[in-house]
């Protein structure tokens, strides 16, 4: 396996990485997640809207992989918390796996009252006529200007499947996979296990929807990054952070779905956020890639890196004296304190 860092990332000292170069323009991001299942996707959604807030990107849209419906009120009242009213939402209807466990952080942070008060307030359900996610991003892609939207997906690939599939509509007459490859400059995706001798096994998001996941590998068009399960395995998220560094404290959103989902304290891998953070700012990460070559997912599920100079996809690495640092810089992105940390 071979460690590459990535656009110059040298790790300064144990605990930190360069700091990332200016980004004279939002990124347009779109994301695909599945809260519900994992309490990762609530801090790499976190981690976007602070980046929305600090001006580096510009989130187009969220598209819910989850077969939950009360996880489009989850998403919309989150987001609403941090002040990103009416975002566009899309849904999967009828997903080839129905993931029938609500999650339970989702009904129970939505049911937490403090004060006889909902710490979230979501203004919609199922019931406002969300669009399917890939109808979505067929709408998103089609008024982004060519080559600038990164795409992140987190979650079973069946929205992103979908997209693929679809035929020009009322929003472009390109088909889908057209419109990736003119809209889209990255694809950033949690999925998969790569060369690792302690990880090796089907990874989870992979399986869920098993033709999703084969179809996404095989067809989407440009250059794609998938962090594997082994490299958000080995960086932890701290629940220290959790517990004290969100506005409201062990009243915030965050705070109170984090002890929902498991009694705290613990530190949780960061599968979710290692896509994000490398999508948003790969030279600050203190994470590494492959060489270039092309990943294919197998009728098992086991996913397979076969080297190759002209191939679009890679996957993330991380070495062990860089974790620390790739650590605090999850904090500081998912906390928000990066405007004061890094003032330049």
């Amino acid at each position: 396996m071979k460690h590459i860092a990535l656009l110059g990332c040298l790790c300064l000292l144990a605990g930190g990485c360069s700091q990332p170069a200016e980004v004279p323009e939002p990124i347009p991001v779109i994301f695909d997640t599945d809260p519900g299942n994992d309490i990762d996707d609530v801090l790499a959604l976190q981690m976007l809207l602070n980046y929305h807030k600090e001006g580096r990107i510009d989130l187009r849209g969220i598209g819910i992989g989850k077969m939950y419906p009360r996880a489009i009120e989850y998403v919309d009242a989150y987001c609403r918390h941090n002040g990103l009213n009416d975002i566009p939402l899309g849904y999967v209807y009828d997903g080839a796996n129905p993931l029938p466990e609500a999650g339970d952080y989702v009904t129970g942070t939505l049911d937490t009252l403090i004060g006889g008060k909902p710490i979230l307030t979501p203004a919609r359900s199922i019931a406002d006529d969300i669009p399917e996610g890939y109808k979505l991003y067929r709408r998103l892609l089609a008024e982004a200007a060519d080559s600038s939207v990164v795409f992140i997906a987190v979650g079973p690939y069946t929205n992103v499947a979908r997209l693929l599939e679809s035929p020009g509509d009322e929003f472009s007459p390109l088909t889908g996979r057209e419109l990736a490859a003119r809209k889209v400059r990255l694809l950033s995706v949690m999925g998969g296990t790569y060369n690792d001798d302690v990880f090796n096994n089907p990874e989870w998001n992979v399986m869920q929807d098993l033709g999703a996941s084969r179809t996404l590998f095989a067809e989407w068009p440009t250059p794609l990054v998938a962090s594997g399960s082994e490299v958000g395995t080995r960086i932890l998220y701290p629940a220290s952070s959790v517990l004290r560094d969100f506005e409201g404290g062990e009243a915030a959103p965050l705070c109170v779905s984090y002890k929902i989902y498991k009694p705290m304290p613990y530190d949780r891998p960061t599968w979710d956020l290692t896509s994000v953070l490398y999508a948003i700012e790969p030279e600050g990460s203190c994470l590494g890639v492959s060489e270039p070559g092309t990943i294919t997912i197998a009728e098992d599920g086991y996913s397979r890196f076969t080297p190759d100079p002209a191939g679009r996809h890679r996957y993330m690495t991380i070495a062990p004296e860089d974790i620390p640092g790739a650590a605090a810089r999850l904090v500081e992105s998912c906390t928000g304190r990066r405007a004061e940390n890094n003032p330049n």
